[in-house]
């Protein structure tokens, strides 16, 4: 008498040696969809036109900075911040002193369509607070 699948009958069992890879499919494809929903939000959420420069070479993860968007929005590292707000917010943040008992540097990155007067405003503002380690963030890239 013969059983219908693998098993021949209830005392001669077979081996069943295939590997079942719908487990390991649905895995991959949650983790496919997981992948999906966060690449977008793991990009950078601002999207700048910054100027060229052949000699960009700052890094600006060792400091605090600011972003001057055409719109005229203004971001202190990634948090929003309106115009009247910024100084106060930005001293708040500055006095926070590093591992070495020093304040962070400070860069700006402005994008090209700026208005080169909200850029003096924001250095202007940040030199009234007491910063003295400024630096302006470019592209890496030939001059046009």
């Amino acid at each position: 008498m013969s059983a219908v699948g693998r098993y021949k009958t209830n005392d001669d069992m077979e081996v069943m040696a295939d590997i079942n890879v719908t487990p390991l499919v649905d895995v991959f494809l949650v983790l496919l969809v997981i992948f999906m929903i966060t690449a977008p939000v793991i990009k950078t959420a601002i999207d700048m036109g910054l100027p060229q420069a052949e000699t960009a070479q700052a890094d600006p993860s060792q400091g605090i900075t600011i972003k001057v968007l055409k719109d005229g929005t203004l971001w202190i590292d990634n948090e929003r911040v309106s115009v009247d707000a910024f100084p106060t917010r930005f001293q708040t943040i500055w006095s926070n002193l590093d591992e070495q008992g020093r304040r962070q540097p400070v860069f700006v990155a402005a994008d090209e369509g700026v208005p080169y007067g909200r850029v003096i405003y924001v250095i202007d503002e940040l030199r009234h607070i007491g910063v003295v380690d400024l630096g302006l963030l470019t592209r890496q890239g030939r001059r046009r």
